[in-house]
């Protein structure tokens, strides 16, 4: 029995873990990787990790482990890649992260929270404002500057959400309606990657720009121009 807190229901309980799907990474250094797999004892939902370490063969069970753990990841249920960033707006967060906590207990709710918050990025950062998402989103695909990874991105939610289809959730993009299989995990997948292309990897660029003008300046050289 280990101490958690859950991360569905925050609660904090004794849980039986078990192993399963131990591989090798490393052949020299004997590094492998396994799931660490159990059920809360106060939701009974599902939680499981990826745990990385030294892979052991164990001959009574004809199996391999990791032991000992070096690092584990909570791989499910999802939890936010941004939870640590203070790059990201807190208006933008808070939806984002509420997106996140409801998905396995409501993947309609999560979807209304993202496809509100894909709508304000869109807006609010794009400048595109149309009558409904689905032309938005048509907007915002050819718009000149956006790699193609995320135009393509956004454009799939016309398609998995079938957006000309459901008026409501098209034009009433808050409201909590059905939602097609996979459809709100891609919606979380799309808001990450605008986050990563509008604040996160800009301000690394700027970081790293500064860093790299100051070297610069110990040095007596000019620092680096910026396009515009």
């Amino acid at each position: 029995m280990e101490n958690m807190i859950c991360p569905h229901c925050s609660t904090a309980v004794k849980n039986d873990w078990y192993s399963s799907f131990a591989f090798e990474i490393d052949e020299i250094k004997r590094i492998g990787k396994g799931i660490k797999y159990g059920a809360c004892t106060n939701c009974e939902k599902l939680v499981i990790y990826l745990q990385k370490g030294r892979l052991d063969f164990y001959p009574g069970s004809g199996e391999h482990k990791v032991n000992p753990v070096r690092s584990e990841k909570l791989i499910y249920p999802r939890k936010s890649s941004f939870d640590n960033s203070n790059d990201i707006p807190k208006e933008y967060i808070e939806d984002y992260q509420e997106a996140i906590k409801v998905l396995s207990a409501s993947p309609k709710a999560s979807a209304a929270l993202s496809r509100r918050l894909l709508q304000s990025i869109l807006r609010d950062k794009f400048k595109i404002k149309e009558n409904n998402l689905a032309l938005e989103i048509k907007k915002f695909i050819t718009l000149d500057g956006i790699p193609s990874h995320l135009t393509d991105a956004v454009d799939a939610i016309r398609n998995i959400g079938n957006l000309a289809a459901h008026p409501t959730k098209n034009k009433n993009t808050g409201e909590i309606v059905p939602v097609e299989m996979g459809e709100a995990e891609w919606l979380i997948e799309v808001i990450e990657a605008l986050f990563d292309f509008i604040f996160i990897q800009p301000l690394k660029l700027k970081r790293r720009r500064d860093e790299l003008n100051i070297k610069l300046e110990k040095i007596g050289k000019p620092p680096m121009k910026i396009k515009k």
